[in-house]
């Protein structure tokens, strides 16, 4: 009985003990967490997000893989601020954050917008010899990955994309045809185009348009690139008159000499080709010379002429100069590259004209030219006398009758023949040396380039027409040549009672023309010489 009593009590203690047990755990509260946003997403730019956290304990903590890198957590309260740098890359950012409170946990996705993707080639263009050989262009792209495709599928360029460079390999070329393909580098939506061109057998040469300001990267990379050598650099000495030049020894059988040729080391003038003996004469008379022109963008520049062209797309002009002489057989081409001119330009109906029966005429003295200006109601304007010799007049301006017709000179000018400073009276002596005529529109002739007056494509292309072709530029002073009758015509911007206006000036000289040192000299002393009437008109 006692022993049923003891059994009792223990099992009611047991009972009670339980009871008083489940009791505590009910009383005990789960940890919570509430989180304000899962997911947030940043623009490429420095940013930063509050949010909200929730939670019945007290305390939390909030980490990422990505933390210390481009992402950073801060705690403040019951605040997690999330904060990204700038997105430098062309691939979008994502990561999460954890946040944790005693076991209660959530998960916050954060994604962050690329940056606009950039793509940067280097070099744009790529020249392989005509012997085959390989080059490589230099990728830099902040995108994960980038492409290369053809404008076409060819058969003699492998392209050999890597990480960040591509490379060019290029099969032999047996043609005489230059080669040419481009290649398209794309990232993202960023396309950069590489254009890729390789020499045929050289039988004729063509060179580079060596830029505006001059690239001599550009030009020793395309000279060296297709086989040639250099052979000789000059640099420029202004003071005489001698340009900055860099001359190559080329592949050709033919055009044996590439002369590239600059006044200041800045900007291009001319580029000489120099093909020597019967076997260059004989190369360039061949109907194959000018369709390899044709072939390559240049079309005729000149009515009466097959001499000169001109190829808008390279920007370059080209004279033939042929000698013939014994002992002295040879080509020069000489290639002048063209500055791209802005807008366009009305120019003349038609050519005017200085009257030419007076120009350089034994006939026609100072009283013939008075009297003809009389006839044609005309003014003076201003009557200059020889310095040397007083008693000569070395030129007249004369302000012209006025018409309705806008494109008509206003003003003309006579330029004499006169006793020199030694005392020496040339053959023509009081007869008119040079005529000019003023024009009030200068766009009729010439148009503004920085601080120089170019002349304009329009009057080149009317000029070309009547069969006068492009000779040389010396500053602001353009001359055109019509071989025919070696009618030298000037286009010039000049200052006339201090107003810009477009002068055309005429004069006969028949040893402007050709390419040698004799032709180089006359085209100097005829630039003298319109100098020094300019000079004297104080225009």
């Amino acid at each position: 009985m006692y022993l049923q009593k003891t059994f009792f009590s223990l099992l009611l203690g047991g009972i009670l003990l339980c009871l008083s047990s489940c009791a505590k755990e009910d009383e005990f509260e789960l940890p919570t967490l509430v989180l304000s946003e899962n997911q947030v997403t940043f623009d490429k730019g420095v940013s930063e997000r509050n949010i909200s956290v929730t939670t019945n304990q007290s305390s939390w903590v909030a980490s990422s893989p990505q933390e210390g890198e481009w992402l950073s957590l801060v705690q403040e309260g019951n605040l997690l601020k999330v904060k990204v740098g700038e997105n430098k890359k062309g691939t979008e950012r994502t990561s999460y954050v954890l946040v944790n409170a005693n076991g209660a946990a959530g998960k916050i996705e954060v994604k962050q917008s690329a940056a606009d993707v950039t793509l940067d080639v280097i070099p744009g263009e790529i020249y392989l010899p005509q012997m085959g050989g390989e080059k490589t262009v230099d990728i830099t792209t902040n995108s994960s990955a980038y492409t290369v495709t053809p404008s076409e599928e060819v058969d003699w360029l492998k392209v050999i994309p890597s990480e960040e460079e591509v490379k060019l390999v290029a099969e032999r070329n047996d043609t005489y045809q230059k080669r040419e393909v481009k290649l398209y580098a794309k990232s993202g939506n960023v396309t950069r185009e590489i254009v890729v061109s390789q020499s045929g057998i050289q039988r004729y040469l063509l060179p580079i348009n060596p830029g505006a300001p001059q690239d001599v990267h550009k030009i020793m990379e395309f000279e060296l690139g297709r086989g040639s050598y250099l052979r000789e650099y000059q640099s420029a000495m202004p003071a005489y008159s001698i340009e900055e030049t860099y001359t190559f020894i080329t592949a050709s059988p033919i055009f044996t000499l590439m002369q590239y040729c600059s006044p200041d080391g800045i900007t291009p003038s001319q580029i000489i080709t120099i093909g020597d003996g019967n076997k260059a004469i004989a190369a360039v008379k061949d109907k194959a010379f000018e369709k390899f022109l044709t072939d390559n963008g240049y079309v005729r520049s000149n009515s009466e002429s097959n001499k000169e062209y001109r190829n808008e797309k390279e920007l370059l002009s080209l004279k033939i100069y042929i000698s013939e002489k014994a002992n002295n057989e040879g080509v020069n081409l000489t290639f002048t590259p063209i500055v791209k001119q802005v807008g366009t330009y009305k120019t003349f109906d038609k050519i005017p004209y200085y009257p030419l029966e007076l120009l350089q005429s034994d006939k026609v003295k100072l009283a013939q030219v008075e009297d003809y200006e009389k006839q044609a109601g005309s003014q003076e304007e201003e009557r200059t006398m020889n310095e040397t010799k007083n008693t000569e007049v070395s030129q007249i301006q004369y302000t012209l009758k006025k018409t309705s017709d806008a494109e008509a000179a206003y003003g003309r000018i006579h330029i004499f023949y006169t006793t020199d400073k030694d005392g020496k009276a040339p053959a023509k002596l009081g007869s008119v040396q040079i005529g000019a005529l003023l024009f009030k529109d200068t766009g009729l002739g010439v148009w503004k380039y920085g601080n120089k007056w170019l002349y304009t494509q329009e009057i080149a292309k009317k000029l070309g027409e009547e069969g006068f072709s492009f000779l040389r530029s010396s500053g602001n002073n353009h001359f055109f040549v019509r071989e025919r009758d070696h009618l030298v015509i000037a286009v010039t911007c000049v200052v006339d009672n201090n107003v810009p206006v477009l002068a055309l000036l005429y004069n006969y000289d028949a040893s402007v023309s050709g390419a040698g040192r004799k032709a180089v000299e006359a085209q100097n002393r005829m630039v003298k010489n319109f100098l020094a009437a300019k000079k004297a008109l104080k225009l």
